[in-house]
């Protein structure tokens, strides 16, 4: 009983996405409008980021580009659900990947293959796809509930051979070094000293993790850019592109330079289908930096605090409502008795 409304949303879940792609469409648009009208902290955090990243654009355009990126976000809950679900012949109808990025994955076959991604609001679907060309290892975030743990793990490993903790660093290594793919995306602002601060898009500090070039050291190891997106026609295209070549330079900035530049390239391609509502940029290179946050923190904290005000007057409205109520059946009750 503890995990029968998290089984019975999985349930729900595999019996949605059996409907034609083209509803599952409709229902993650609705979905993602619901997701803004009350995730108002994650809009605020998604406009700053995109503020920081495409100064050039107009206020107009951003503010469409989060309206449609909540879309995008509504649509991502049943590409979970088809990842996880479908059989390979559906996941197949919808997909497009062209000759060369097939060849980009099977001439390194007999390589570990680091791919290198970054969050695509569809990364489950993009490793489902993946893993149909050449199966390979996920690294992911254990959880402790029981039902989504197994649920993710068997979803996940429907075209891919197993999943690893990404606090197993050994097992990591072992996987590459059994020529298995292992999708790493490290563009996020993960809570670790290993990272250094470089430029991507039009932020010229942004926090990026050394892991790519510690694991591309790897003997036997090619690093290989990838990601998938959305496109019309109820298509997913699969990109992947050219091992890249002489990396790891030795240089942990250079590095992390070319890997934020790849990943740039590529969310420019479908800005509104990445996932902008994390911060992203919040941590600095020296603690005195000025955070490129603060006028988005003081603006939610200023909310939730004219949300607590909104809150207790409301209360205290039916307090005393129940109060009057009280004493005018008690002022009707000494009427009667008199």
């Amino acid at each position: 009983m503890k995990y029968l409304p998290v089984r019975c949303a999985f349930l729900l879940l595999r019996m949605i996405v059996k409907l034609p792609l083209p509803c599952l469409y409709i229902l993650g648009d609705f979905c993602g409008c619901l997701m803004q009208m009350f995730m108002r902290k994650r809009e605020k955090i998604a406009l700053r980021n995109l503020e920081l990243c495409y100064p050039e654009k107009s206020a107009a355009y951003r503010k469409k580009l989060v309206r449609d990126n909540f879309k995008s976000m509504g649509r991502a809950i049943f590409e979970t659900g088809m990842a996880w679900y479908w059989s390979d012949a559906r996941i197949i109808k919808h997909m497009e990947v062209s000759e060369e990025s097939v060849k980009n994955i099977l001439d390194n076959k007999e390589y570990g293959q680091l791919v290198l991604t970054c969050h695509f609001l569809d990364l489950e679907l993009h490793a489902r796809m993946y893993g149909l060309i050449h199966p390979g290892v996920g690294v992911y975030k254990p959880n402790k509930n029981p039902v989504i743990e197994r649920e993710q793990t068997k979803g996940r490993t429907r075209t891919n051979k197993y999943m690893v903790s990404h606090r197993n660093i050994k097992g990591i290594i072992k996987a590459l070094q059994q020529k298995n793919p292992i999708w790493y995306a490290g563009d996020q602002d993960y809570h670790t000293n290993s990272k250094v601060f470089v430029p991507f898009m039009a932020v010229p500090d942004c926090p990026t993790v050394t892991a790519p070039s510690t694991l591309g050291r790897i003997k036997n190891v090619v690093c290989i850019p990838s990601y998938a997106i959305r496109t019309d026609h109820y298509k997913y295209l699969l990109v992947v592109e050219p091992k890249i070549e002489n990396f790891p330079t030795g240089d942990l900035e250079k590095d992390a330079s070319i890997y934020n530049k790849i990943m740039a390239d590529a969310i420019n391609t479908a800005p509104e289908q990445y996932m902008w509502l994390h911060r992203r940029f919040m941590t600095r290179p020296n603690e005195d930096d000025p955070c490129y946050y603060s006028d988005v923190i003081q603006d939610i904290h200023k909310d939730e605090a004219q949300q607590r005000a909104r809150y207790e007057l409301e209360k205290q409205k039916k307090t005393e409502k129940v109060q009057s109520e009280s004493k005018n059946e008690e002022h009707c009750l000494k009427g009667d008795k008199e």
